[in-house]
């Protein structure tokens, strides 16, 4: 049996070519959504907030009644300084679920960032009232409180 030689060379294009294919395209499974979750979360530890932005804009799409999701893509604005979208989505995220302790705590903060401190002392109320033994969130927002009026009053 001759070999082609011409055959061979076509086939090993295409093989090249599918096996880089995924590489090229595929940077997260949007048919699952905790991949995508995952792969935002990642991206916000390490700073990479423009990429988790995009990431968690798909997971919300996918996951519209996830309110950790929205949790995550308003605090991904937020650290970009899209104070209005990162708002927006803090709102959705209370509106699914409104004893949501992170949220409360990332949109206080955002408060804190936009000026408006009585609105953050409005959120730090509604978690001393889910953590009455007192938890993270509260805590933290309490010390973010804190410090932003400390650094006004210098």
């Amino acid at each position: 049996m001759k070999h082609n030689w011409k055959v061979s060379l076509i086939f090993a294009a295409l093989l090249t070519l599918f096996a880089s294919y995924p590489a090229y395209s595929v940077k997260y499974d949007k048919s699952n959504p905790t991949k995508m979750y995952s792969k935002a979360y990642k991206m916000i530890d390490k700073g990479q907030f423009s990429k988790a932005q995009k990431i968690l804009k798909n997971y919300t799409k996918s996951e519209p009644d996830d309110s950790d999701g929205w949790t995550l893509l308003a605090f991904s604005y937020r650290k970009l300084e899209k104070y209005e979208a990162s708002e927006e989505s803090y709102l959705k995220a209370l509106s699914i679920d409104p004893e949501n302790k992170s949220a409360l705590e990332y949109q206080g903060e955002l408060f804190v960032e936009t000026n408006r401190l009585d609105l953050a002392n409005v959120n730090l109320d509604k978690l001393k009232k889910l953590c009455p033994e007192s938890c993270m969130e509260l805590e933290k927002l309490e010390s973010y409180i804190t410090n932003s009026s400390s650094k006004s009053n210098i």
